[in-house]
């Protein structure tokens, strides 16, 4: 996966990390405050957004997500970490953190609510319990803006496991097929030896004229022809023959 932008991956999973850790830290204090307002309350029993503690698990989705894709290495679990951070990602994107956005940003309206009848001194309730709400109204607009980041990086988180780059799948060796040529074949002959030229008379016995060949004999009163076949000629002919061969000689 060479052309995967490992980096870009491990900077934004860091972000995700620390706005989950934000998250999860700003939530326990929200909910803290909203449990200490409860106590102070004039009526003990009502419902607050922050006793939810909306900001703890969202900010957990977040820490899981920030966590795989800032583990992405090249290797043989690069493409499941790829995965695994994709879809977290899109998780947070279309769930955890518009949700976290949307509860805080109801809360904020809640506590500013609570605190100004607080301020005017509307309700009767202690000092205490309207500082509280004005401690969560700081708390829940730092959550809503914390939200709104991890939508933006668990977009850009998304995008980049998606269309960064191919996964790393093992090379294959394709063969090419080459194509067939045809090489002549030259198949040497054996070369049988020219025959003997022959003289019209016989050959002394034990001689030869074949030369450069094998040694061959011919019997007495034997000639060969033209075509070397062995004839047999009378005694009388072969002195003839042998005469004018002499004779041709001189």
């Amino acid at each position: 996966m060479a052309g995967f932008p490992y980096g870009s991956a491990r900077g934004l999973g860091g972000m995700q990390i620390f706005l989950g850790l934000a998250a999860m830290g700003l939530g326990s204090g929200d909910l803290v405050m909203g449990l200490t307002a409860m106590r102070y309350s004039s009526h003990r029993y009502f419902f607050n957004f922050s006793l939810l503690g909306t900001g703890i698990w969202t900010g957990l989705f977040f820490l899981i997500a920030g966590s795989l894709a800032a583990s992405i290495r090249e290797g043989r679990t690069a493409g499941c970490k790829i995965g695994a951070a994709q879809t977290m990602s899109l998780l947070n994107t279309f769930i955890f953190a518009p949700g976290l956005t949307g509860v805080s940003t109801i809360s904020v309206f809640k506590s500013s609510y609570e605190w100004m009848h607080g301020y005017y001194g509307i309700n009767g309730n202690s000092y205490y319990y309207y500082t509280e709400f004005r401690l969560m109204f700081y708390l829940e607009i730092t959550l809503a803006v914390v939200g709104g980041l991890e939508f933006i990086f668990s977009i850009a988180t998304a995008s980049v496991c998606c269309c960064g780059g191919p996964y790393d799948q093992p090379a294959v060796n394709q063969v090419v097929p080459m194509p067939m040529m045809a090489f002549p074949t030259t198949v040497q002959q054996p070369v049988a030896p020219a025959p003997r030229p022959s003289y019209g008379f016989a050959e002394r016995p034990g001689t030869t004229w074949n030369m450069g060949g094998p040694s061959t004999s011919v019997p007495p009163g034997g000639a060969t022809g033209g075509d070397g076949q062995m004839v047999t000629l009378p005694a009388a002919e072969l002195g003839v023959l042998y005469a004018k061969a002499n004779n041709g000689a001189e």
